[in-house]
């Protein structure tokens, strides 16, 4: 009798099994994952159906999940130490911002496209320090103020230490700004997973951050202070969604709502960041 080729049978004949089993595991382990995948897509869609019955209007957000960066900044003045560079402007430093108003204002500004006359300014390095890092925010400026962000790793800074903000009168002058700059930028740890837009907006609508009769005007993914220490501030990415009442004593005001783009939670604004004892309070 033959043993090595008895032997060899038995050895096919196990490993097609285990490639049977192995086949047949993988397609019941991804039947549940389709399953639970199906049940929570249903349970958002009835969730948008529900909203858009509350009178919430919007478009519809995207489903796409991306990746994104914790973002380290360091905690010091020394922008402050380049303030002699600056010129045509009287400056102060204080609470990490500087403070300028222009001994002649910049003229001439158009209200709805006021990036065509700063642009310029921005650029010029005896008016505004590294303005080269910054980016105009149509979305982000109003009828008085016009709003630069700091752009950083892969996104935009929405918070008022990695901004500049310029103060526009009502016949097109510019007075002044202040600047919000955040210095040796670094990130932190690998790219990790992010909520959707869509699941953004549900969210908040679950916690009740967006009331009946609401439209969602914009929203946006961008970086906003998550906690401070003593010598460093933590950012992360965040859905920032901008509502405006249709009704009630709010009706027309913007909201601009807050929602950490890791977790899910719901952020209160980075002013609202403190620090205690040199521990981080975070903005939640």
């Amino acid at each position: 009798m033959d043993f090595r080729r008895i032997e060899w049978l038995f050895l096919v004949a196990f490993i097609v099994i285990d490639i049977f089993l192995f086949a047949a595991f993988q397609r019941d382990t991804n039947s549940q994952s389709d399953t639970a995948s199906s049940r929570a897509s249903n349970s958002d869609t009835t969730i948008v159906k529900e909203m858009r019955a509350d009178n919430i209007s919007f478009k519809s957000p995207s489903k796409k999940s991306t990746e994104g960066y914790y973002v380290a900044t360091t905690n010091d003045d020394a922008i402050k130490g380049q303030l002699t560079s600056l010129s045509d402007q009287t400056v102060k430093y204080n609470d990490d911002l500087i403070t300028s108003t222009f001994k002649t204002p910049i003229t001439g500004v158009d209200p709805q496209h006021p990036n065509h006359t700063l642009d310029t300014v921005v650029a010029n390095a005896s008016l505004i320090l590294n303005g080269g890092e910054y980016k105009y925010s149509a979305r982000l400026s109003s009828q008085n103020t016009v709003v630069y962000t700091q752009r950083v790793a892969d996104g935009q800074i929405y918070s008022r230490y990695g901004q500049l903000r310029f103060s526009l009168t009502n016949d097109g002058s510019i007075t002044g700004y202040t600047q919000g700059y955040l210095n040796d930028v670094s990130t932190l740890r690998e790219r990790t997973a992010m909520i959707s837009e869509r699941k953004a907006l549900i969210w908040l609508y679950q916690y009740n951050q967006i009331q009946n009769n609401t439209k969602v005007v914009w929203t946006k993914l961008a970086y906003t202070r998550y906690f401070t220490l003593k010598n460093s501030s933590v950012y992360i990415p965040t859905w920032v969604i901008a509502v405006k009442p249709t009704s009630g004593n709010d009706a027309g005001t913007m909201q601009l709502k807050h929602v950490n783009a890791f977790t899910g939670t719901i952020l209160t604004s980075d002013s609202n960041v403190k620090t205690v004892s040199g521990t981080a309070t975070a903005s939640e």
